[in-house]
């Protein structure tokens, strides 16, 4: 190779890595350099829909929190009287039994009279306040409303029946309050 070849390789070169740094420098200048006005308006655009979006997701959580904070409210006054009312089957289970007694004289047959007009009115009472008696006698047996303790072979009854109740079961509107203690059929 002539000396001329290669200073021109070299120089060639040298042109080459000078052309690169001058990029390089260029690339670094045009990061430095100051935004233009699109790009400003780029920006705050892009931010005025991301604060937008913000805003609507804080609005639709906010609108769901009132919507389930009316329903539980709503739940809260339907069933607002459930604990009394379990309070008062009790007692309506004693004048049941109260009522099951035979009279031996005139004395008990008013005070037995007594007692059933009472029981009405405290019937009455509790079923405009909206509990109801849970009807399972001859009924099919149901897991949900009734309380199975005892199976009796009974000839005329299907299976799964209920063929005596031992202790009534009470609902309220559409809530169990006590399911009905039930003997069923094999």
């Amino acid at each position: 190779m002539s000396k001329k070849k290669k200073t021109e390789e070299v120089h060639e070169e040298e042109t080459k890595e000078t052309v690169e740094q001058a990029e390089d420098i260029l690339e670094e200048h045009e990061e430095l350099k100051e935004p233009t006005l699109e790009d400003v308006i780029a920006d705050l655009k892009e931010e005025i829909q991301d604060l937008k979006t913000k805003l609507l997701r804080e609005h639709a959580d906010l609108e769901n929190t009132r919507k389930r904070l009316e329903k539980e409210r709503i739940l809260e006054r339907k069933y607002a009287a459930l604990n009394v009312v379990k309070e008062l089957i009790t007692p309506m289970d004693h004048f049941e039994l109260a009522l099951q007694v035979e009279p031996k004289d005139d004395k008990e047959k008013n005070f037995l009279q007594g007692f059933t007009m009472i029981k009405k009115e405290f019937a009455k009472a509790l079923e405009e306040a909206g509990v109801s008696e849970i009807d399972a006698l001859d009924e099919e047996f149901d897991p949900n409303y009734h309380q199975a303790i005892a199976t009796e072979k009974v000839e005329d009854k299907e299976s799964n029946i209920v063929v005596q109740v031992l202790q009534k079961g009470y609902m309220y509107k559409d809530r169990l309050i006590r399911p009905a203690i039930v003997k069923i059929s094999e």
